[in-house]
């Protein structure tokens, strides 16, 4: 099992967990003493002679987040280039049953193609300092961590999260523009608090989906919040009901939710057992209603990767209860014709969730699976083996990561780094972070300065179409309101 980190409660703070990397699976314990100062004492390493070429570590205080064109290709994102049918300039959809008014000031029309936001997105930032890190202004909300982050072509916006696991997660967030350098409020969602929603970027509004609610209950709800109006509307009942363990991603132009485990209702007979599906959903914003995903040709699963290419929804892995590992098998899902065909198999098997991510990066020709180290070309139909991250020198491969058009870039602390630190006084200071770019052409792995934040787990990270940037997360005892831009060469 790679090596991620997740977080869990303890005594009310935030705490890492890491997998011990033997084959149970166990996780072994680790809690930092808290939050390093944010002015960069956070031991930041700088990167060495395989450093990305052209990076600078300056720490620019006064930020300067706003660059150069993007270099990579406009008009795509993480999940996919093209695909996506509806129109992404288009402008508020009015008023919508079900919508909640908010006074307030929005952006002109965004024109981000859909998906996550980790992906090369059209940019409306203006002309400004060359490649290096900044600081980004303060935002206007608390720290947290365990947050959703996603791009619209203007603004990245922060939802949720929570300042620690013993306080109800928050329903709102911020939205900060590059370009104006300025952030602005996002209103309370009619949700209820939970933690691990997932969030996209349809084209014209952020979706937020599912979740875990501070009882542990599996949620199947949503919302949508359009940042042209600043208001948010909920979305349909989903015909699935909450699904444990279930794929959530962006396909083109819908979210899909497949796989996964039933969840028993309160009143269900003490005698009910929950059921693995391998069938799932999609709920298409054009309609504003849901369709069905027929059963793939697979077993029924928990914790699937899943990757979007553009023209086809490919789930792979998992883990089906009564196997001795993990999946290597995975299907392909056409949302135009609603067939789905198989795959290769995967050379080594791998799942998601607890920590590590469920969605794979599309770079216009191959799915990278960083996590498990593999990589999938469907024009091929074959999987390869990516290069080693570099171990002390680079992130986890849990990390947030980001798809510029030309490398993955991810940014957060080194999986190894925790095993050497100082717990001498019985607390355990935070390791130092780093950067990573992996080029898939060459594939091989660089370094890069690690800039001016502390360390931190569970931050979120999105890519401009010009820079990467990272917000938010916890040190260990409180969680960050902090957060800096990247821009490479």
């Amino acid at each position: 099992m790679a090596a991620v980190l997740v977080a869990v409660a303890a005594g009310g703070t935030f705490a890492a967990l890491r997998p011990g990397g033997g084959a149970d699976g166990r996780v072994r314990h680790r809690q930092f003493s808290g939050a390093l100062d944010a002015s960069g004492d956070g031991d930041p390493v700088a990167g060495d002679a395989s450093t990305v070429p052209g990076a600078t570590g300056g720490t620019n205080g006064s930020g300067g987040t706003a660059g150069a064109p993007a270099k990579g290709a406009p008009g795509t994102t993480a999940s996919g280039p093209g695909g996506a049918t509806g129109d992404p300039t288009s402008t508020s959809r009015g008023s919508t049953p079900g919508a909640i008014d908010t006074p307030g000031t929005g952006p002109s029309t965004p024109t981000s193609a859909p998906g996550s936001g980790r992906g090369t997105t059209p940019s409306s930032q203006a002309a400004g300092p060359a490649e290096g890190w900044g600081l980004l202004p303060t935002a206007p909300i608390q720290g947290r961590a365990a947050h959703t982050a996603i791009w619209t072509g203007r603004e990245m916006v922060i939802w949720g999260g929570a300042t620690d696991f013993d306080s109800d997660p928050f329903t709102d967030g911020a939205a900060f523009n590059p370009a104006t350098r300025a952030w602005r409020m996002v209103p309370a969602a009619p949700l209820s608090p939970r933690f691990d929603a997932r969030a996209f970027w349809s084209g014209r509004e952020m979706i937020i989906y599912g979740g875990t609610s501070v009882e542990g209950v599996i949620l199947g709800d949503g919302a949508a919040w359009d940042p042209a109006t600043n208001r948010w509307r909920a979305l349909p009942a989903s015909p699935l009901g909450p699904r444990d363990g279930s794929v959530v991603a962006w396909a083109g132009d819908r979210l899909i939710v497949w796989g996964g485990s039933t969840v028993l209702p309160d009143d269900a007979p003490e005698d009910a057992e929950t059921e693995l599906k391998n069938d799932g959903a999609a709920y298409v914003p054009a309609t504003d209603g849901w369709v069905p995903v027929p059963a793939a040709p697979i077993a029924a699963r928990t914790g699937a990767d899943s990757v979007w290419t553009g023209t086809r929804f490919v789930v792979t892995g998992g883990y089906h209860e009564g196997d001795d590992d993990d999946r290597l098998d995975g299907a392909a899902f056409d949302p135009v014709s609603g067939d789905w065909s198989p795959i290769a198999d995967r050379p080594t098997p791998g799942s998601c969730g607890g920590g590590a991510a469920c969605e794979g990066i599309w770079t216009g020709k191959v799915a990278l699976f960083p996590i498990s180290g593999v990589s999938y070309d469907p024009a091929a139909n074959r999987w390869s083996t990516m290069a080693s991250a570099p171990t002390r020198d680079g992130p986890a491969p849990g990390e947030p990561a980001v798809w510029t058009g030309q490398r993955l870039i991810s940014w957060g602390i080194n999986a190894e780094d925790t095993d050497d630190t100082d717990d001498s006084d019985g607390i355990e200071e935070p390791p130092p972070v780093r950067g990573g770019a992996y080029d898939p052409a060459a594939d091989r792995w660089q370094t890069f300065p690690a800039g001016p934040l502390s360390s931190r787990v569970i931050h979120t990270a999105v890519w401009t179409g010009q820079e990467v940037l990272v917000w938010g997360g916890t040190g260990g005892d409180s969680a960050l309101a902090d957060g800096a831009a990247y821009r490479p060469e």
